[in-house]
């Protein structure tokens, strides 16, 4: 919710036009709007943070108890900007006309959120007492006027819009957990809109410029051919094919992708780094990386810079495809066969890959800890669908911020107990050694959901080492002090040694 509206001093600043004044009336009039920005910003700041600090308070209540409050945060800026406006007349008026956007859909975009949220803070049992054109009216009157893209608080508004629609029947729900091929149906929410062609255009063009870095390359190919038609602006047209091209591009960084699995007519591959003057005889570790993103976005790419490092000390590293939520309607299930299958084509393919079967480290940030924790627990594969010969159980793990109690999360239609993939209500069994980290702040995964798998790691005979941050949230390494970091690095090259992952 930290949404600071930082862009709106270039946004409107630059629109600043003084005609026919003295130098000295438009020093004045500069100073003017200066003053107004940095009330304006100051009182966004204030809200934002009253807002952060009342989340569940706000948006766990009633529709109109809710209304009154976001109203009122509105009022107050909207009366900082009439006071200004009143009290200097000289100020330009496409200013005070663009803060006003501002803060009319940085609110409405409040309201948007509403049911999703209050779906949340009533623990999953209860939807918003709103109509069913509820998001259609909050953006009645939305989508006639190109000049509203100028503003920030317009374009990100209209954005989380289309991702309501791309939800189709769950839109009232929390979004985290619709099992609905949501990116390709966000495409077809742009180009049905009935709204000015410019205005679908941008959006159009957004959306491959954002969701390129979220989503594998291939998510897109169905709807960039269709793109190359419904967008109008020849310009937009160019920077979707660059978009696309870059996708494809940064993959030249691996040293080979080979495809390890195709399931259900999907094809996921595996983006294999080598260390320099590798050979298939080599025997080397292996270092497997999966990357995270809730089960529903994420690609292989975000794991490159991990994969250089690991290549670099002598290892093979792969990082994985594997199906996502939002673009393949699946759930967490269908994500936890691929990583089984990936590990098990792995050891398949040693000779070819030239790594040790024997030395399979695997590594994974939140979803993708989660992945990688519970390939280690899953004595039959074959009940996932994987039929290999192959183990799929890592030789060692390290865990970033890893979800351990999947039950505790919104999952929608689903014919299984998520137990079978929590790693707290599984045994224990014959667990490699493990390395965590998670952060004691975290807003993603509860801190309590380490701890208990903490307490039940300690009470077995398994060699778990962990290292939580008292001041750090999900994303830890971000957040952690030099000496922290200095202290996660040097416990990974420690454990790398002890479990015989180094080469040098």
């Amino acid at each position: 919710m930290k949404q600071i509206i930082v862009s709106i001093i270039l946004i409107f600043s630059t629109s600043v036009c003084v005609q026919s004044q003295t130098t000295e009336q438009a020093s004045s009039t500069n100073t003017d709007e200066k003053a107004l920005l940095s009330a304006y910003k100051a009182l966004i700041s204030k809200n934002e943070q009253f807002l952060e600090a009342n989340h569940e308070t706000i948006f766990g209540t009633n529709t109109k108890a809710f209304k009154a409050r976001i109203d009122s945060l509105k009022n107050t800026e909207t009366a900082l900007v009439n006071s200004f406006q009143n009290s200097n007349k000289s100020i330009d008026p496409q200013l005070i006309s663009g803060l006003y956007t501002e803060t009319d859909y940085k609110h409405r975009r409040y309201q948007l959120l509403y049911p999703h949220n209050f779906h949340r803070y009533t623990g999953f049992e209860k939807k918003a007492d709103v109509p069913s054109d509820y998001f259609e009216n909050i953006l009645a009157d939305s989508f006639t006027k190109p000049d509203l893209l100028q503003s920030s608080a317009y374009e990100r508004c209209i954005n989380y819009y289309f991702d309501i629609l791309s939800a189709k029947e769950y839109k009232f729900s929390h979004l985290e957990r619709v099992p609905l091929k949501r990116l390709d149906n966000r495409y077809e929410a742009i180009v049905n809109l009935q709204a000015n062609q410019e205005i679908k255009d941008f959006f159009l063009k957004e959306h491959f410029n954002a969701n390129i870095w979220t989503y594998r390359v291939e998510a897109f190919d169905d709807t960039y051919k269709k793109a190359l038609t419904d967008v109008k602006n020849e310009a937009y047209r160019e920077e979707i094919k660059a978009a696309i091209k870059m996708g494809k591009d940064r993959r030249k960084e691996a040293s080979e992708i080979r495809t390890y699995r195709v399931v259900e007519g999907i094809k996921l591959n595996a983006h294999i780094f080598y260390p320099e003057n590798h050979t298939p005889s080599a025997q080397r570790p292996a270092h497997l990386f999966f990357h995270g993103g809730g089960w529903a976005i994420g690609l292989p790419e975000w794991s490159y810079g991990s994969c250089k490092k690991a290549a670099a000390a002598g290892r093979v590293a792969i990082t994985f495809d594997y199906r996502l939520r939002n673009v393949h309607g699946t759930d967490i299930k269908a994500s936890v066969s691929d990583a089984l299958a990936a590990i098990a084509w792995v050891r398949e393919n040693a000779n070819t890959l030239g790594v040790n079967p024997n030395k399979v480290l695997v590594e994974g940030f939140s979803a993708g800890a989660h992945l990688a924790l519970i390939a280690a627990m899953i004595e039959q594969p074959k009940d996932f669908g994987v039929l290999s010969k192959y183990s799929s159980k890592p030789n060692a793990l390290i865990l970033g911020s890893a979800p351990y109690d999947i039950t505790g999360r919104d999952v929608y239609n689903v014919d299984y107990d998520p137990k079978i993939i929590s790693p707290l209500y599984l045994e224990e069994g014959n667990l490699p050694p493990i390395l965590a980290f998670h952060g004691e702040k975290d807003e993603m995964v509860e801190f309590s959901e380490f701890e208990k798998f903490k307490d039940k790691m300690l009470k077995s005979n398994i060699d778990f080492i962990f290292r939580t941050y008292p001041n750090a949230g999900h994303f830890y390494f971000r957040e952690t002090t030099k000496t922290e970091a200095k202290e996660e690095k040097e416990l990974i090259s420690q454990f790398l040694l002890k479990n015989e992952f180094t080469t040098n």
